[in-house]
């Protein structure tokens, strides 16, 4: 189908063609004839690379121009929710303005009304949801991304909501590489199905074993019997490589094993573009090893690693510069990053009890990522047979279907959450009505009969009442409390809520940063980090050495809470010692973490510390106890002493700035006033912006001013590096 025949605005068919696409890939051209651009709800089940996307944008873009409104596209990742910003940018010529929104679950986003096309995780259009801004009336889209995820169990129930709310308000489009059972998916959304295996680059796929790679056409090829050996293939034919391992020392330890390998066949422009990234990668020691793989051309990518650095790996290999990746199967959830082959090390991981095959959904998806469109005709899968006989992994993995998605909707904590939210921000008024919207859920028309989810969510009216989130009137209608309605709104699970409201007692008696942190450390929305084995006697001694600190009681060694209460005591230490300004690279050294996991509790901290404070608002709070937490919120947002507070009210002064300036003699904002300007650019990591940020701030911009005409150009270290007092005038 040229792009010449697509019945929509002139305009859209412009921007398509300046991408240089004349054609729709068979799949798009299905697509767009189901009757998705009349507004019928559609489920598009297609590989990756084969035009997803495109077909999502002109969409979007069809409705808008016709219809108005807006569109919202739900992705699972916020680095996905960036990517995809980035890419609908481009319709912005046609006066369409695009938004992307992912973090701050307590706001109604109102901002948002200005835009058309707002791009969200799943969880913050779920939050904005509760909140009920004005714009959501306006939605008459919605794009679910990576839908398959609805049968994820940590997500996957937030997803399912979201579109049973959605349905028959707002046309749905839901998007994904693999699902099993997209007719039922289908059939759930009364949509149009298009399933293909079409792919523009070709995809050959095989196994691996000890020298031997067994092609699914029956073809063979001989390697060295090492599996390194495809990776290091691929780069002397002037490819790429993604090398998909089960855990996070694997994908260091194999960057570090192929780098050897593949730094020979580097260019020395290539090594001079590596060299050049080095610099931007911060020093701690996960950085170490990933600075050792990268300058020879290869580098590891792993949820431990910071956005930045992910950020940094992901676009120095699109542009070719890192010719191997070696990582988790992270990498496989969305983002855009192809290679010419893709080798599976591992087709099993470790969940809990033991290892267990990973999913052929997941497989599959790892499989998509072969091959680049414009770059190859073929693109290569290859699974490794390291412990199962090939034969086996063929059947499995390559020819077998990808499983199922069933609900999650029964997630307890998922499901306690959801039934909440119903009664407090969206109107539901009685039991029946209650059961009547769980009927339009996936969970109901995947079973066919809702009766143990109704007894479930029996279960949980009957915990909310007790805990005084609702209550029922004479005529038994839902009456939505204020901490009920403040729990949903705030996006936390009612059992934090309530871990929170039945501490306040202790927390009054005995307000300090320890009882804080390992309460909200012991939260279901938490994520702690695991006191191994041979830690558990020194947490142990830890929590002995706080108990008078702590607002619950130190469990039973034999009690089965134990071992997570003490990575609950080991998650606040690192949180303590963060707040007392321990340098992160020895957080990272002492408790064994990577910086990603680092910021990952930070930023959830960050919002259990501001729910908690919200929490505590609604019970008569005594003054010197929210001050405390507030002083607390704030020393964790930037890992500073109580001395510092005052500093980090400051814009861009953060801890090693805030450091630097009390060390220096400027420990309060009338320091920084009474100082001349020169003796304050003195101080290390303060420059011209940064200041000209400070004196906005305290009002005082003329002090600049005042000492240029008292001594002409100003001094400082840092002038010298970037600009003169006269350069800012």
């Amino acid at each position: 189908m040229k792009v010449e025949e697509l019945s929509v605005d002139e305009r859209i068919k412009g921007i398509i063609r300046e991408r240089g696409i004349e054609e729709l890939y068979p799949p798009q051209a299905e697509a767009l004839k189901s009757g998705v651009l009349a507004g019928k709800n559609l489920v598009l089940a297609i590989p990756t690379a084969s035009g997803k996307t495109l077909v999502s944008e002109i969409t979007m873009v069809n409705k808008l121009l016709r219809e108005g409104g807006k569109a919202v596209y739900l992705v699972p990742l916020k680095a996905l929710a960036e990517e995809k910003y980035r890419e609908f940018k481009a319709w912005e010529k046609l006066g369409i303005r695009v938004a992307a929104t992912t973090g701050d679950y307590d706001s109604t986003d109102d901002w948002l009304g200005r835009y058309d096309i707002i791009v969200a995780t799943a969880e913050k259009f779920d939050s904005l949801l509760r909140h009920s801004p004005r714009w959501v009336k306006d939605v008459k889209l919605v794009i679910a991304d990576e839908v398959h995820l609805i049968g994820s169990y940590d997500r996957g129930a937030t997803l399912e909501m979201i579109l049973s709310h959605m349905l028959g308000k707002a046309q749905i489009l839901a998007l994904s590489a693999t699902v099993g059972n997209a007719e039922e998916l289908a059939e759930w959304l009364d949509a149009a199905l298009v399933v293909s295996d079409w792919r523009p680059v070709e995809l050959r796929k095989g196994v691996f074993h000890i020298g031997t790679l067994f092609w699914e056409d029956g073809k063979i090829n001989r390697y060295p019997e090492n599996w390194e050996s495809l990776a290091v293939d691929a780069v002397k034919r002037g490819k790429q490589a993604l090398v998909f391992v089960n855990t996070r020392r694997s994908a260091e330890k194999e960057a570090i094993s192929l780098s050897s390998k593949v730094s020979r066949l580097l260019t020395k422009p290539e090594i001079r573009g590596l060299e050049e990234l080095i610099p931007q990668i911060e020093d701690n020691p996960t950085t170490e090893k990933l600075k050792r793989a990268l300058k020879d051309g290869v580098a590891f990518h792993h949820a431990g690693l910071s956005r930045a650095e992910r950020t940094l790996i992901e676009d120095a290999f699109r542009e070719g510069l890192i010719k191997v990746i070696t990582a988790t199967p992270t990498l496989s959830a969305g983002l855009n990053l192809p290679a010419f082959r893709v080798i599976i090390r591992d087709t099993k991981r470790y969940a809990g009890f033991g290892w267990t095959d990973i999913p052929v959904l997941e497989i599959q998806q790892m499989m998509g990522r072969a091959g680049r469109p414009k770059y190859d005709k073929v693109g290569e899968a290859i699974i490794v047979a390291r412990t199962e006989e090939p034969k086996k992994l063929m059947e499995r993995y390559i020819h077998g279907k990808p499983e199922k998605l069933f609900s999650m909707l029964a997630n307890e904590q998922a499901f306690r959450s959801q039934i909440l939210a119903l009664i407090t921000n969206f109107g539901i008024e009685g039991f029946r009505e209650l059961v009547s919207f769980l009927g339009r859920t996936f969970y109901a028309h995947q079973k066919g009969d809702i009766a143990a989810l109704e007894y479930k969510a029996k279960n949980v009216v009957y915990f909310l009442i007790e805990n005084e989130f609702i209550d029922m009137d004479m005529e038994d209608r839902f009456i939505a409390l204020p901490f009920g309605k403040r729990t949903s709104q705030l996006y936390i699970d009612p059992l934090t809520a309530k871990k929170f409201r039945d501490a306040l007692p202790k927390l009054e008696e005995n307000p300090n940063p320890f009882g804080v942190l390992q309460l909200i450390a012991s939260t279901p929305d938490m994520a702690t980090l695991t006191a191994r084995k041979r830690e558990l006697e020194d947490y142990l001694d830890l929590a002995y050495e706080f108990e008078e600190k702590l607002y619950t009681n130190i469990p039973y060694y034999e009690d089965s809470t134990f071992q997570g209460f003490l990575s609950q005591v080991k998650t606040a230490k690192v949180l303590l010692d963060w707040i007392n300004e321990v340098p992160e690279t020895r957080i990272y050294e002492t408790y064994n973490i990577d910086p990603g996991d680092m910021y990952r509790i930070l930023e959830l901290v960050d919002w259990l510390m501001y729910a908690f404070i919200e929490i505590y608002r609604l019970f008569n709070p005594k003054k010197e106890v929210l001050r405390l937490l507030s002083d607390l919120h704030l020393r964790l947002r930037h890992g500073v002493r109580e001395e510092l507070l005052e500093l980090v009210r400051l814009p861009n002064i953060g801890r090693k700035r805030a450091r630097a300036l009390y060390n220096s003699g400027f420990k309060t904002w009338e320091d920084i006033v009474r100082a001349k300007p020169s003796e304050i650019l003195s101080v290390e990591g303060i420059g011209l912006k940064v200041l000209e940020g400070i004196y906005h701030h305290l009002g005082v911009e003329d002090r600049l001013k005042e000492e240029k005409e008292e001594k002409g150009v100003g001094a400082g270290k840092e002038m010298s590096k970037r600009k003169t007092l006269d350069d800012f005038f």
